[in-house]
């Protein structure tokens, strides 16, 4: 199993796990799970056993980004800007939202932050209002909790946490 987390890219359901590894059966895997995020836990390792998104991945420990990004030398310039933090913040915790209720919480259109944030894969169209003209309505992917490594949306400060760090 170790393995397989290992050569993973993306998270990887139980489910999947449990088909890879010949038909396992789900709650043995999961148990697998759990005594490897022990023992990986209990080592001086580098990296970490996380759920994120519905499934699990080794990722690094972030003490250990900087000399990483060095090493692929990548730029930090593929972060979002204020705008778009602020525009997917707003359809994060306000989910599902149309673009004009975002508009008028931001003050500002927010036309191209949405573009941004959908060619990103962070933000997606999930249906239509009930409401006259039936604008689309948003709300975060996969894509998203991946992105911030968290396992569900429950795991998102609470807008009390946030009002304090201001």
């Amino acid at each position: 199993m170790h393995a397989l987390l290992f050569v993973s890219d993306r998270p990887l359901s139980a489910d999947r796990l449990a088909q890879a590894l010949g038909d396992m059966d789900k709650d043995v895997v999961l148990n697998l799970l759990a005594e490897l995020r022990d023992d990986i836990a209990g080592q001086d390792s580098p990296y970490e056993l996380r759920e994120i998104a519905g499934g699990y991945q080794l990722t690094t420990k972030p003490a250990f980004a900087p000399y990483i990004r060095r090493l692929l030398q990548i730029k930090k310039s593929n972060r979002l800007s204020r705008t778009a933090l602020e525009t997917l913040a707003i359809v994060a915790y306000k989910q599902p939202v149309t673009r004009a209720e975002v508009e008028a919480i931001r003050g500002v259109s927010v036309s191209y932050a949405f573009d941004l944030l959908q060619e990103k894969r962070l933000i997606k169209v999930s249906g239509v209002a009930e409401i006259p003209g039936r604008p689309k309505l948003y709300r975060t992917t996969d894509e998203f909790l991946v992105h911030f490594g968290i396992k569900n949306l429950k795991e998102l400060p609470s807008i009390e946490e946030l009002r304090g760090l201001g």
